[in-house]
C-alpha cells in the first residue's frame, strides 16, 4: 500500500516537473518562431525602385515614381490572383508601367532616364525588427531612376506585403533599357519643404505599417507554435499515463 502511494507521488512529482518546463518554454518557443519564421514566401515577386541619388530631390521623384507604380499595379486587379497570373500580368502590362513612369518623369520636370527589368533582381540584406531578410537575388520588377545609386524602396508585390528600405541602392548590371542614357538634369528640381515633408512623412508611414504587419505575423506564428508545442506535451504525458496504467 505504502509502495503504491510512493510510486503515485512519484507521478505527480513527474507531472509537476513537466508543467513547469512547460511554462519556462512558452517564452522560449515564441522567440524562436519569431527568429525562424519566413514572412515573405519563397514563391513572391517584388518590386524595386532606385533613386537616382540620395539628393531630397532624387528621393521626392523616387517617391512620386513609387506612388505612380503602385497605384497602376493596384488598379489591375481586384481579386486574388495566382503568382503565375501575376507573372503573366506583370510580363504583359510593362510597356504601360514604362508609360506611367516616363510621364511622371516629365510631369515632375525630371529628364533622366531610367529602366526597367522583370526576373532575377539582386537584394541586400535587410533587418527588419527581429527579421532578416538575407541579400540575393530574388523574383522582381527593378525600376532604376536615372544613375539607380541612391536609397531604394521595396516591396512584395505577390503576395502584397509591402515596406520601405533604407538600404542605400546599388546600380545592377544586365537590365534592359527601355529610355535612353541617364543624363544630368540641366536644372534640378528642387522639392518645396512642404513636399520634402509629405514624402518622408509618407515613408514614416510605410515603416509603421510593415512593422506592424510584421509583428502581427510573428505574434501569429509564435502563437501556433506554442500551441502544437502543448498539444505534443499533453500526448508525451497521456501516452506515459497508460503505459504506466498498463
Amino acid at each position: 500500500m505504502n509502495n503504491s502511494i510512493f510510486s503515485y507521488r512519484k507521478v505527480y512529482g513527474y507531472v509537476a516537473l513537466i508543467l513547469m518546463v512547460l511554462l519556462m518554454s512558452w517564452e522560449f518557443q515564441k522567440v524562436d518562431a519569431a527568429l525562424h519564421m519566413e514572412s515573405i514566401p519563397e514563391e513572391s515577386i517584388r518590386l524595386r525602385i532606385l533613386a537616382n541619388s540620395d539628393s531630397p530631390s532624387d528621393q521626392y521623384i523616387k517617391a512620386i515614381v513609387r506612388d505612380a507604380v503602385v497605384e497602376t499595379m493596384n488598379s489591375w486587379v481586384s481579386e486574388p490572383i495566382s503568382i503565375e497570373e501575376a507573372r503573366e500580368m506583370l510580363a504583359s502590362r510593362e510597356a504601360e508601367l514604362q508609360a506611367v513612369i516616363a510621364a511622371t518623369l516629365e510631369q515632375n520636370g525630371y529628364n533622366y532616364g531610367f529602366t526597367t527589368t522583370i526576373g532575377q533582381v539582386e537584394f541586400p540584406t535587410k533587418m527588419y525588427g527581429q527579421l532578416v531578410y538575407p541579400a540575393g537575388m530574388y523574383e522582381a520588377l527593378l525600376v532604376t531612376l536615372g544613375k539607380g545609386e541612391g536609397r531604394n524602396w521595396w516591396c512584395v508585390l505577390f503576395p502584397p506585403l509591402c515596406f520601405a528600405d533604407t538600404v542605400a541602392g546599388e546600380a545592377t548590371a544586365g537590365v534592359d533599357k527601355v529610355s535612353a542614357e541617364a543624363e544630368e538634369p540641366a536644372a534640378e528640381k528642387q522639392p518645396t519643404s512642404s513636399e520634402t515633408e509629405t514624402v518622408q512623412a509618407a515613408d514614416a508611414e510605410a515603416d509603421k505599417a510593415g512593422a506592424k504587419q510584421q509583428e502581427a505575423a510573428v505574434e501569429e506564428a509564435a502563437d501556433i507554435e506554442v500551441k502544437f508545442f502543448i498539444v505534443e506535451i499533453f500526448e508525451d504525458i497521456g501516452a506515459w499515463f497508460r503505459s504506466l496504467m498498463a
